[in-house]
């Protein structure tokens, strides 16, 4: 008899909706308050982080495209993973410029440095950087590369925020840098973002282009937030094991794509050159306070991720069949979640599932391959082939050690049975 827990919680905390309740019942939002706490939350994060500026935003997408609106010259290129949700690709193009893929490096899951290399030439307006499942990418190389020939880095740290390089916060590393606030990330508010940088010039102009957008629409928020609330129900252990798991369990076994579609967030990719009306928003103070109470305990967080990450790898190194994303004890490494690359993604998945382990799909695939982009495809076999093969294994803080030894027990299984 098994009792699972479920992959990711999506925000988990009570405060986190107390907090929510406050300014809900104060009649603090959408209106009233938002520019102090908004401030607080800036500055608290570009210090954090070790820039002059933080700029909210209300999600990281849309603070990447004001940063390439604003970076990049129209028609220039942007050299960037094809690793990524679509939207981000989206967002590129909506900014004016056009994407050059860059095949990534398959242990890493990130941007391969000799590709941007290749691909930067006098076309370019920027490299954009994606540091996925909280891994950091090789600044230092990347830095030197686009240092030699002029050209400003974007780092799309929205999976990584509180990852270091050489004890400086990814997203301060680069010109800009952009992190998520969204559901199941590290730091969460209901789909916020933030856009740090030191160019003053480049902060002011973003800014004046927020100042003029509304608000976030406060009952769309509520929505996100009751969405949020249901997600959290689900998958709170006593509802997740006798229901939501065996819903799950079901669609996996059983390839029931109605329960699936329900996870496979990519499933259907939407190619826009345009930003969507709803993306133009601005945070509201509700958001920044729930951001803001989290930031203290963020290192603690990843010190409990790494303790899984490390006890992954313990249990699995060497074995057949499995490829493991590298160990990183140095801080440039939050694991957001642990992604392995196995053949038969779908057969482990129903393995894992079988002896009541809840593990993803990871359903991002290779832009690259996606017919929406189509006049930009390239060549990427490496992002294809992890593409195919990745699945996430949970590390959320509050996941517990002995869920992680049930994993390693039965992936190990799984390999050696092969």
């Amino acid at each position: 008899m098994f009792s699972p827990r479920p992959r990711y919680r999506f925000y988990g905390t009570p405060h986190t909706y107390v907090t929510a309740a406050r300014h809900f019942l104060a009649s603090r939002m959408p209106s009233g308050g938002e520019t102090d706490h908004v401030a607080m939350l800036e500055e608290r994060v570009a210090g954090m982080v070790g820039v002059r500026h933080g700029l909210c935003v209300p999600q990281a997408r849309f603070g990447i495209y004001l940063a390439l609106k604003h970076l990049v010259k129209p028609g220039q290129t942007v050299v960037m993973s094809p690793y990524t949700i679509y939207d981000v690709v989206n967002m590129v193009i909506a900014a004016g410029a056009r994407p050059v893929f860059a095949d990534i490096e398959r242990e890493t899951c990130n941007i391969d440095p000799a590709e941007i290399e290749r691909l930067v030439d006098e076309r370019t307006g920027a490299v954009m950087v994606t540091h996925l499942h909280g891994l950091a990418c090789d600044m230092d190389r990347i830095a030197a590369i686009c240092s030699a020939r002029g050209v400003p880095i974007l780092e799309d740290a929205a999976q990584a925020f509180g990852a270091r390089v050489g004890g400086r916060m990814v997203g301060g590393i680069g010109r800009v840098g952009v992190y998520s606030f969204g559901r199941a990330k590290n730091v969460n508010c209901f789909y916020g973002g933030m856009l740090v940088t030191d160019d003053g010039d480049l902060r002011a102009r973003i800014a004046g282009e927020l100042a003029d957008l509304p608000l976030e629409d406060g009952a769309r928020l509520a929505k996100r937030i009751a969405h949020c609330l249901v997600g959290d129900v689900m998958t709170f252990p006593p509802v997740f094991s006798p229901l939501t798991f065996r819903i799950f369990r079901l669609g996996a076994l059983n390839d029931v794509k109605s329960v699936n579609r329900i996870v496979q967030t990519e499933s259907e990719p939407v190619f826009r050159d345009t930003v969507p009306e709803h993306y133009r928003r601005r945070m509201t103070a509700l958001q920044a306070r729930v951001v803001y109470d989290q930031l203290f305990s963020v290192d603690q967080q990843t010190e409990i991720r790494v303790a899984y990450a490390r006890r992954y790898h313990e249990g699995l190194a060497g074995e057949r069949g499995i490829m493991l994303p590298p160990l990183r004890e140095d801080g440039s490494h939050i694991y957001l979640q642990f992604p392995v690359q196995v053949e038969d993604r779908w057969d482990f998945v129903r393995h894992m599932m079988r002896h009541g382990r809840d593990v993803a799909i990871q359903h991002m695939g290779s832009a690259a391959e996606l017919d929406i982009f189509a006049d930009y495809r390239s060549d990427c076999p490496e992002a294809r082939a992890t593409a195919d093969s990745c699945v996430l294994l949970p590390t959320y803080t509050r996941y517990g050690m002995a869920e992680v030894e049930a994993n390693v027990r039965v992936v190990r299984d799984y390999l050696r049975s092969r």
